[in-house]
């Protein structure tokens, strides 16, 4: 089973991590990448992670739709809602947007290729 995390960090943890990061790449050194999603706290995570889009990510996983319009119609939401929280999801790495195939006008086939999203709290 593939799983996505999210994880919950202080600002001054997440300003750290990316200060390692910008520090190796200046110097080009390897540095250790953190997967996931890190959020500085749950309600900034529930901000993120709404029903909405955990439906889209149900969806998307379950159905397999071949477009961002078939998607909407299957939630029976409005075409820029959805494609609006579908370009979200995929800049934060948990959508992939490949284009569809066999397909005339070029369409975009969401795809979830995980199966859980692990949520983890710093204490």
């Amino acid at each position: 089973m593939k799983v996505v995390s999210f994880s919950i960090k202080s600002l001054e943890e997440s300003m750290d991590e990316f200060e390692e990061a910008y520090e190796a790449a200046r110097k080009r050194l390897p540095f250790k990448r953190h997967d996931g999603v890190s959020f500085t706290s749950i309600e900034v995570m529930r901000n993120f992670l709404t029903p909405k889009r955990l439906e889209i990510l149900r969806c998307v996983k379950e159905k397999k739709p071949q477009s961002v319009y078939a998607l909407a119609k299957l939630l029976g939401r409005g075409f820029p809602s959805v494609l609006r929280d579908i370009e979200i999801l995929h800049k934060h790495g948990l959508v992939k947007l490949p284009k569809a195939k066999k397909s005339p006008r070029r369409a975009i086939a969401p795809c979830v290729d995980y199966d859980a999203i692990d949520i983890r709290i710093a204490l």
